[in-house]
């Protein structure tokens, strides 16, 4: 097991360096142009293999804590972190996959709605409530942390509900949504790299209430981005009638 969870966290944070990489270039390159559709692409592939191994590896530590075992009511705390590798992975999938898939339906919104789709959407928000059962239950050192990045995945979540349940109806949601959704799974990298990647590289830590500035650092910076970014592109397509086909 404990050989398996290395070759798994390995990948894991190789696909998390390259994807980290990947994602600048899409952010300032032309908009569909073929550094963004191509660099896209490779961050959202990594992205894929990012959350499939993180789920891999919060399941894993699970086990093996089991199996030592070491209670919730033990260690919450390692239960927590384990927990918050899962909870980001999930929420990073749901962002990215949507993305993808409002481009692809652009021409067809109404497509976007599936069962999986659908359960994705719910998913993220069952994962984020969750999250804050869980650090409200079993109080420890991550809680805090927990609790303030729980609304990431109920916002992606709400946002995915919202666009499939009104397909079409505002002019270029499906490039609004394609945009916030790939810079919430920006988000998510960056608190992985902040958190785990950065301080493997630079021997740094934060004293006292400082010491959740890595986790809520992307979070902060990155939703008033999303925000921003989205209100740049309405002024610059403007709000005019959806044209069939568009």
């Amino acid at each position: 097991m404990t050989l398996m969870l290395n070759i798994v966290v390995g990948a894991h944070v190789i696909a998390g360096f390259v994807g980290l990489g990947a994602f600048w270039i899409p952010v300032f390159a032309r908009k569909g142009g073929v550094l963004h559709k191509r660099f896209g692409a490779v961050y959202a592939n990594c992205a894929y293999l990012v959350t499939g191994s993180a789920v891999i590896a919060a399941t894993g530590r699970v086990v093996t804590y089991q199996s030592q075992g070491i209670a919730v009511a033990d260690a919450p705390e390692l239960y927590g972190f384990a927990l918050f590798l899962g909870y980001l992975g999930l929420a990073t999938f749901a962002a990215v996959r949507q993305s993808m898939r409002a481009v692809q339906t652009r021409h067809h919104p109404e497509t976007l709605r599936t069962p999986f789709q659908l359960a994705l959407a719910w998913f993220s928000i069952g994962g984020s409530v969750a999250v804050i059962l869980f650090a409200v239950a079993f109080w420890s050192d991550a809680s805090t942390i927990l609790l303030a990045l729980s609304p990431v995945a109920i916002f992606t979540g709400a946002r995915m509900l919202n666009l499939m349940r009104n397909p079409g109806v505002e002019h270029m949601g499906w490039f609004y949504s394609h945009m916030g959704s790939m810079l919430g799974g920006g988000i998510a990298f960056h608190t992985a790299f902040a958190v785990f990647g950065l301080q493997r590289i630079w021997d740094y830590s934060f004293a006292g209430a400082l010491g959740v500035l890595p986790w809520i650092l992307p979070t902060l910076i990155g939703v008033p981005g999303i925000v921003l970014g989205t209100r740049y592109y309405r002024r610059k397509f403007g709000r005019g009638p959806v044209v069939a086909g568009a």
